[in-house]
């Protein structure tokens, strides 16, 4: 069954106290936090199910997605295990991951045929590979959370962010990405190379309600609340 999240990526968000893996939701139409299986079970609507047909899902982007899952997870666990300058191939492939996420789950998907998509990831690859980033940490108690569009886009006119756009060359644009519970990725024209820190009280409000600003269908979390 097609998925809005790559299950990979959410099961890096379940709660892992639990003895069955689950994952903590919030959807508005419900309006409270509740714990969720990870993966469908039985015929009911699963929360991360990608049922919209005005957003068809597209093969050849998630074979591409599909093949980087393991270099892109083991990019994340040596970040988690030591945080360190990367080097040209971790960058790569990690530039390579998140520009996939930003087409699969950008608003303008719809609009796109399959071609366009591949080659909206082709372009954005590259975008993403120069931009300085700051890798932030957030110190438990605090978490990032994630949500059905956690990669944001923010320009440097409030009323113009939205997703994956032609403008990400102006110097002003931020993009924001949660990687894990533990970290997330700001990137920035602003710099060059990684920039390793500790989320304070308001970059991690900050980060998180980037994650939230345009989460439609879902919040998801290891703990039923957002930090903050």
């Amino acid at each position: 069954m097609p998925t809005l999240l790559p299950r990979r990526y959410l099961r890096r968000f379940a709660d892992p106290g639990g003895r069955l893996p689950v994952i903590w939701v919030f959807r508005p139409e419900i309006g409270e936090w509740k714990p969720a299986p990870l993966d469908p079970e039985g015929a009911g609507r699963h929360f991360n199910a990608h049922d919209d047909p005005a957003r068809p899902p597209f093969p050849a982007l998630e074979a591409r997605l599909g093949a980087l899952d393991d270099a892109a997870a083991a990019v994340t666990d040596r970040l988690l295990a030591a945080p360190a300058p990367l080097p040209p191939g971790d960058r790569e492939v990690l530039a390579e991951w998140l520009a996939l996420m930003a087409i699969r789950l950008s608003a303008r998907s719809g609009a796109l045929d399959e071609v366009e998509a591949l080659r909206g990831h082709e372009e954005l690859a590259p975008t993403l590979r120069e931009m300085g980033w700051v890798i932030w940490e957030a110190v438990p108690p605090a978490y990032f959370i994630t949500s059905s569009s956690p990669f944001h886009v923010a320009f440097p006119r409030p009323d113009a962010s939205a997703g994956a756009s032609p403008e990400l060359s102006s110097p002003g644009v931020e993009i924001t990405m949660p990687l894990t519970p533990r970290l997330a990725l700001h990137a920035t024209w602003k710099r060059r190379g990684e920039l390793f820190r500790v989320a304070g009280e308001d970059a991690l409000l900050e980060l998180n309600g980037r994650t939230m600003l345009r989460a439609r269908r879902f919040l998801a979390a290891h703990r039923p609340a957002v930090p903050g």
